[in-house]
């Protein structure tokens, strides 16, 4: 069993939601900018594309991955609120069981050097062979023997984004501050 990681003895419960909110922002934004770029390639970009605009940069998969990873970072952050951790716990259950891939596809892509090779430190039994073997469909691409889809990823991650925000949005202390005295010009 994998002990919990504590927090800082000084770190109340609202810096907590607020700096997961504030992490959970950034991070959606990069899922939003990744899957934008993956479903919608961009002219200027036509000299990166090895087939066409008609296929997506393979680094923005990676880039995806990356950003769906941080985004469940800072939501486990939550952990840290027990009164909230519930609702966010099942969040990242549900995320998770929304892109079974996503593990698999980071391990891949963080440990590449060891998958390239078949080292026996990979994490999985996915082969070199592998690596670089994959079928576009229509809303993503079958990778690893994995539908990967690109709606649904985005999809899932706006889910968990929205359990953040809300806890953000409840969260006591943080709700009276934010009545007292409310953001000018700023964005979420």
């Amino acid at each position: 069993m994998v002990s919990k990681r504590t927090k800082a003895d000084d770190l109340s419960e609202p810096a907590v939601v607020e700096r997961a909110k504030s992490m959970a922002n950034e991070w959606m934004w990069a899922v939003s900018l990744q899957h934008d770029r993956i479903v919608n390639p961009r002219n200027e970009d036509q000299r990166f594309h090895p087939w066409g605009l008609g296929s997506f940069n393979e680094a923005d998969i990676h880039f995806l991955v990356i950003a769906l990873g941080r985004l469940r970072q800072a939501a486990a952050t939550i952990e840290h609120v027990p009164s909230c951790w519930d609702s966010v716990r099942n969040a990242i259950k549900a995320f998770d069981d929304a892109l079974p891939w996503r593990k698999q596809l980071r391990d891949v892509f963080e440990h590449l050097d060891d998958y390239a090779t078949d080292s026996d430190r990979r994490r999985t039994n996915t082969e070199r062979k592998k690596l670089q073997v994959w079928s576009t469909t229509g809303t993503g691409l079958i990778f690893l023997g994995y539908d990967v889809d690109w709606n649904k990823a985005n999809e899932a991650a706006k889910n968990l984004y929205s359990a953040v925000k809300a806890i953000y949005e409840s969260f006591p202390r943080i709700a009276k501050r934010q009545q007292r005295s409310p953001q000018k010009g700023g964005s979420e």
